[in-house]
C-alpha cells in the first residue's frame, strides 16, 4: 500500500533539478532533488521534510502539502492523490477552500483551524510564525506534550497542557454519533500521547483540568506575549473550530502581536531556513 512518505520519496528522485545546471564535464545533472532542494523550494525546514519521507510526520497540514504540489509540479489528479493519502478519509477532517481562504486571509491575529483532537486543518502566516521552528506543530496536543521547546514557549506549560487536556476531554464526550470516525482518531490520539508523555497521562487521569482562555507564549524574536484565545465554530464545516489570539489593546502584548504580523508578512511558511 502506498504512503505519503513512499510518494515524497518519488517524486523527488524524478523531479528535474532547478535550471538543470551543466556540471563540470560538460553533462546536465541527472533527474532527482536532494531533500535539501525540496525543503528550500517549499518553504520548510529541512529536518520537517526529511521527518515527512520517513514517515515519522504522517499527518502534515494542507498548506505543507499545497507548497510540495507546486514544488513537484503536480497536476490537479497528482495533487489530489498527495491529499488522500495524507488524510486518508478516516483521516482528519477536511476543509473547504472558502474556509481556508478566510483563515489565510485573516491578517491580525494568529488563526487556527482546527478539528475535535486538535489536528491543524489550516493556519495563517502569524499563526505560522508564532510556531516557527516547532516540531509537531501539524497537531497542537502533540505539540504541547512532545515538541521539546514547548516548555520554553509556553511559560506557564502546567496550565497551557492542562487547559489542551480539558478541550480533549470535553470533545471525546460530546462527538456527536454523525461524526463517529472522530472517536477512534480522537483514541488513537489519546492512547499515543498516554504511552509516549508521561505528563499527558498524569493529566488525562486527572478530572480537575479546566480550559483556560488566555494564553501565555514567549517567541524568539519578539518575547513574551499574553493572548486571549477565542473559539469560533464554522456553520459550514461541523467539527472545525477557528482558534483566534488576541491581545488586549494597549498592552506590550499587542506590540509584540504588531511585530509578528511584520514578520509574517514577510514570510510564506513555518521553519523557513
Amino acid at each position: 500500500m502506498e504512503v505519503l512518505a513512499d510518494l515524497l520519496r518519488a517524486l523527488r528522485e524524478t523531479a528535474p533539478p532547478p535550471g538543470a545546471p551543466v556540471r563540470a564535464d560538460g553533462h546536465r545533472r541527472p533527474p532527482g532533488l536532494r531533500r535539501e532542494e525540496v525543503a528550500a523550494l517549499a518553504g520548510l525546514h529541512p529536518a520537517y521534510y526529511a521527518r515527512l519521507e520517513q514517515g515519522v510526520e504522517r499527518d502534515p497540514p494542507d498548506w505543507v502539502l499545497a507548497a510540495l504540489a507546486r514544488v513537484f509540479d503536480l497536476d490537479a489528479a497528482g495533487a489530489e492523490r498527495m491529499y488522500l493519502l495524507a488524510h486518508p478519509p478516516a483521516g482528519p477532517t477536511r476543509l473547504s477552500q472558502r474556509v481556508r481562504w478566510t483563515v489565510e486571509n485573516w491578517h491580525t491575529a494568529p488563526v487556527f483551524a482546527v478539528n475535535r483532537r486538535l489536528d491543524v486543518l489550516a493556519a495563517n502566516g502569524m499563526a505560522r510564525i508564532l510556531f516557527d521552528g516547532m516540531d509537531h506543530t501539524d497537531n497542537l496536543m502533540r505539540h504541547a506534550f512532545l515538541a521539546p521547546a514547548a516548555q520554553e514557549f509556553f511559560p506557564e506549560w502546567e496550565r497551557e497542557a492542562g487547559s489542551k487536556v480539558a478541550h480533549l476531554r470535553e470533545a471525546a464526550a460530546e462527538a456527536p454519533a454523525e461524526a463517529g470516525r472522530d472517536r477512534p482518531e480522537l483514541y488513537e490520539l489519546v492512547d499515543r500521547l498516554s504511552s509516549e508523555s508521561a505528563d499527558f497521562q498524569r493529566m488525562w487521569s486527572r478530572q480537575d483540568v479546566e480550559a483556560d482562555e488566555y494564553k501565555r507564549m514567549y517567541h524568539h524574536a519578539v518575547g513574551e506575549i499574553l493572548l486571549r484565545h477565542d473559539t469560533l465554530t464554522v456553520r459550514s464545516a461541523p467539527g472545525v473550530l477557528l482558534y483566534v489570539c488576541h491581545a488586549e489593546p494597549g498592552t506590550p502584548s499587542e506590540e509584540a502581536l504588531t511585530l509578528l504580523g511584520i514578520l509574517a508578512a514577510g514570510e510564506t511558511s513555518p521553519g523557513r531556513p
